[in-house]
């Protein structure tokens, strides 16, 4: 994941350029979603979270990532670390919505090839339901409708 980050932009000239970039590096793969939720993740440069800075760079209009993934980075093992066994232990109907197969590890696998969950894969990127929101509706009214939860 450092490899990811480290990779991305530092900065943007402007919220619109950083829209662009979100689309065009496959962050997300619909431009309208950019458009509306991206702006929250970039704030005017070296203004601190509460939005108040006032530093030659904000004045510049150049805006920075509002989190600073990096800071992050002690944590992530700990995140993710048992999470597939914890989520096919609940005993409960499941549905798991993926962008791509290829970050499926093996208890994941095992436990779809054993149906001890709904896997749908949509064509999307980081954030599915902003992507693909009727494909996502779809999918979630469909499983809710299947285990009648609604």
């Amino acid at each position: 994941m450092l490899q990811v980050i480290n990779r991305r932009p530092k900065a943007f000239d402007s919220v619109q350029h950083f829209v662009k970039y979100a689309y065009s590096s496959g962050l997300t793969k619909n431009f309208e979603a950019a458009r509306v939720s991206a702006a929250s993740q970039v704030m005017p440069g070296g203004a601190s979270s509460s939005g108040s800075g006032s530093s030659q760079e904000e004045k510049q209009g150049g805006f920075v990532w509002v989190t600073d993934l990096t800071k992050t980075e002690p944590y992530w093992k700990g995140w993710y670390s048992g999470l597939s066994k914890r989520f096919l232990g609940v005993p409960v109907p499941k549905l798991l919505l993926l962008a791509g197969t290829d970050r499926l590890d093996k208890d994941l696998t095992i436990g779809q090839m054993q149906g001890k969950f709904q896997m749908k894969v949509l064509p999307a990127g980081h954030a599915i339901h902003e992507d693909e929101p009727d494909k996502f509706c779809e999918a979630l009214d469909g499983f809710l409708t299947r285990f009648r939860i609604a």
